[in-house]
C-alpha cells in the first residue's frame, strides 16, 4: 500500500472512536481527580464527597460515549479519511496514551520533595498540570512537529517511550515487593517509592534511547507498547475482579494480596509482551494501524 493512500474506512474509524474515547475519558478522570485533590487539600475530609467519585467511576463510560462518537464521525461522512487524517489520529493516540502515562512522574518527583505540603494548597494542583501538560504535549507532537522530522527520531523516541515504561513496571513492582516484606518483617515503617520509580523511568529511557537500534525500536517497540497496555489491562481487570470476589464470600483481602496481584500482572504483562513483541514477532499494532 502506498503511503499516500488511505487505509480502509473501517480501520480508521476504529483509530478515531479510539481517539475520541480516550479523550472523553481524560477530561472526566483529569477533572475527577482535580477535584478530588482540590476536596482533601481545603476541607478536613479525606475522601470527596460521592458525586465526585461518581465522575471517577463514570470514565468508562465516557470511554464508551467517545468511542460511539469517534466511530460514526467517520463513518458518516465529517469526519477526514484521508492517510493523513489517519497518521494524525495515531500519533495522538499513542502520544495522549504515553504521555498520560509518563505524567506519575513528575506527581510522584514533586511529592518526595514536598512530602505532606504535596497535600495542600496550591501544591494539590500539580497532579492536573501535569495531566494538562501531557495532552498538550500530545497536541504539539501531533500538529506542530514537522512529521518528516518525527518520522526521522521515530526508532529512537519508541526506544526511549519503551524503555521508560519497562522502567516505571520494574520501579512499581520493587516498591511493591519491597513494601510487602516490611509489612511482614515489621510492626511500624515508612516507605515512599517515588524516588525509585523516578530514577526507574529516567533509566530506563535513558537505556531505551541509546539500545533503539539494538532493539529493533519501531515497529516493535510500537508492537510491545501496544501488547503491554493490552496485556496489563485485562490481568489487572482480571485480578481486581477476583479480589472482588474473594471478598464477596468473606476471605479478608488487604494491601499485600492487592499489591502481588498488582505486581504480578505487571511482571506477567512484561514477560508476555516481550515474547509476543521480540519472539512470536507478532502483528497486532501493524494490522490495527495499517490498511
Amino acid at each position: 500500500m502506498s503511503s499516500a493512500e488511505p487505509p480502509a474506512t473501517g480501520k480508521q474509524a476504529r483509530v478515531a472512536a479510539l481517539q475520541w474515547g480516550l479523550v472523553q475519558t481524560f477530561v472526566l478522570d483529569t477533572l475527577a481527580r482535580f477535584l478530588r485533590n482540590y476536596y482533601r487539600a481545603t476541607t478536613t475530609a479525606f475522601f470527596p464527597p460521592d458525586w465526585v467519585s461518581s465522575l471517577q467511576f463514570a470514565t468508562p463510560l465516557g470511554l464508551v460515549v467517545g468511542a460511539v462518537g469517534g466511530y460514526r464521525w467517520v463513518t458518516s461522512g465529517p469526519g477526514a479519511t484521508t492517510a493523513a487524517a489517519h497518521r494524525d489520529r495515531v500519533v495522538f493516540v499513542g502520544a495522549l496514551l504515553v504521555g498520560w502515562a509518563l505524567a506519575i512522574v513528575p506527581t510522584l518527583a514533586a511529592q518526595w520533595l514536598l512530602g505532606e505540603a504535596f497535600f495542600t494548597v496550591p501544591y494539590f494542583v500539580i497532579p492536573t498540570l501535569s495531566a494538562i501538560s501531557a495532552a498538550l504535549g500530545a497536541v504539539a507532537v501531533t500538529y506542530r512537529v514537522d512529521p518528516a522530522a518525527l518520522r526521522r527520531r521515530r526508532a529512537r523516541l519508541l526506544g526511549a517511550v519503551q524503555g521508560a515504561f519497562v522502567g516505571l513496571a520494574l520501579g512499581l513492582v520493587g516498591f511493591i515487593l519491597y513494601s510487602n516484606y516490611l509489612i511482614a518483617t515489621r510492626d511500624n515503617f515508612s516507605v515512599d517509592g517515588s524516588p525509585g520509580i523516578v530514577l526507574g523511568v529516567v533509566v530506563g529511557a535513558l537505556v531505551g534511547y541509546a539500545l533503539a537500534d539494538r532493539l529493533r525500536s519501531g515497529d516493535r517497540a510500537a508492537e510491545f507498547l501496544v501488547l503491554f497496555v493490552c496485556s496489563l489491562t485485562v490481568l489487572s481487570l482480571g485480578l481486581s475482579l477476583g479480589q472482588t470476589t474473594l471478598a464477596a464470600v468473606g476471605v479478608p483481602v488487604g494491601f499485600g494480596w492487592s499489591g502481588a496481584s498488582l505486581g504480578l500482572s505487571t511482571v506477567a504483562s512484561l514477560l508476555l509482551s516481550g515474547y509476543l513483541a521480540y519472539g512470536a514477532e507478532t502483528a497486532v499494532y501493524r494490522r490495527f494501524v495499517d490498511g
